[in-house]
């Protein structure tokens, strides 16, 4: 692939991939903080199973993890904000454990319902803030367009 296409390619995969992953991470607070208070108000949602269940997390967690970390990765290729990639990358862990606690046995005894919705809701919120910083630190961030011969070859007219 050329220069020129891999350059306009890569800054739209990260584009779309942090925007998709700011999406996605936001779904789930607004699954983790919603959910609860329609199944008061409406009881007949509670017989909406994806509603109450981990499968609607493990889903979104399905495509969060991939679509995030690729984002995250493009944006560090061209800033190199280790910040950024580490609350990214904590930011993943952290909206996974509840899952890979469930996984490994342990069931909700461990956090508790209310302890995995604070750590999906801060999670996600750390997974947000950095993915804003990673597309604005990569939109910074100006790649030389030309070599000198061709900024030469400009300046001459």
């Amino acid at each position: 692939m050329n220069s020129i296409t891999q350059g306009s390619i890569m800054p739209k995969v990260q584009f779309i991939s942090d925007k998709l992953a700011m999406l996605l991470s936001s779904l789930c607070v607004i699954h983790c903080l919603l959910t609860p208070m329609l199944i008061i108000a409406l009881p007949s949602l509670a017989s909406v199973t994806i509603l109450n269940d981990e499968t609607f997390h493990q889903i979104l967690l399905f495509f969060v993890l991939p679509i995030g970390a690729t984002a995250l990765f493009l944006g560090y290729g061209h800033h190199k904000n280790k910040w950024v990639a580490a609350a990214g990358t904590l930011g993943l862990v952290l909206l996974s454990s509840p899952l890979l606690v469930e996984w490994a046995g342990l069931g909700h005894e461990v956090l508790g319902e209310h302890g995995e919705v604070l750590i999906t809701v801060i999670a996600s919120f750390i997974v947000v803030g950095a993915h804003i910083a990673n597309y604005r630190l990569r939109k910074s961030v100006q790649k030389p367009a030309c070599n000198k011969r061709e900024v030469s070859q400009v300046q001459s007219f």
